[in-house]
């Protein structure tokens, strides 16, 4: 689903003067300069509230249609619409700079690797940002996915492991450390996968795949 993200601007702070004879010498720069403090945050006040936010709304209700596409496993059409809705390849070129079309670049990602397009995966998995803990490293682990189907295993096990960093949670780190080490495997670098597996099973024991550490450490011992 299409996460909406806000921005709040910091505004530091501005020393003007320790004494009065400081005010008094630079009053009308004081002043100017207040008035231009007010000025740009009531630009800013009235660019969100009559730009941004119409802007994001346009393009989260853009957006709705082709996620449900995709949802219901209708790759292509989530992908470039269905004919009276837009898909998500629209939503990013129409509402470019908005959170939707930012979440837009994941799922037309995703899209792409169900379809068997593993290069446009690649390039919309790569501009999609976000910082978040969860979706994040798992659309990092997704690239990391294509890279290894192109047999690119060194650019896939450092994506994976920078996901299983970033995250830091159960629901995502234990199962990137899980298919980082699976590559390992697959490059014969068994000592690397038998200490990813073993921190499945010592740092999330309450993960499902700790169930299986012991299996996956034998295996490569």
């Amino acid at each position: 689903m299409s996460k909406k993200q806000t921005e709040t601007p910091i505004l530091a702070d501005e020393m003007l003067g320790k004494s009065e004879a400081f005010v008094l010498k630079y009053k009308n720069v004081i002043t100017g300069a207040i008035l231009a403090i007010i000025l740009i945050v009531g630009g800013f006040m009235a660019y969100n509230n009559y730009v941004v936010e119409p802007k994001n709304a346009e393009a989260d209700k853009a957006i709705f249609h082709a996620e449900h596409l995709f949802i219901g496993g209708e790759y292509e059409q989530a992908l470039n619409g269905d004919g009276v809705n837009a898909g998500f390849i629209k939503v990013i070129e129409d509402h470019s700079g908005t959170p939707a079309a930012n979440i837009a670049k994941a799922y037309a990602g995703l899209c792409y690797i169900q379809l068997g397009d593993i290069d446009n995966a690649i390039k919309y998995l790569e501009e999609y940002s976000g910082e978040d803990q969860v979706i994040a490293p798992k659309v990092k682990a997704a690239l990391a996915n294509c890279h290894a189907q192109k047999e690119n295993w060194n650019k896939a096990i450092d994506l994976l492991l920078d996901a299983a960093d970033k995250a830091k949670n159960v629901a995502v780190t234990p199962e990137c450390w899980r298919d980082a080490a699976a590559i390992y495997e697959k490059i014969g670098k068994n000592e690397e996968a038998r200490k990813l597996y073993e921190r499945i099973k010592n740092e999330y024991p309450e993960s499902h795949l700790s169930m299986d550490a012991d299996k996956m450490i034998n295996s490569v011992k």
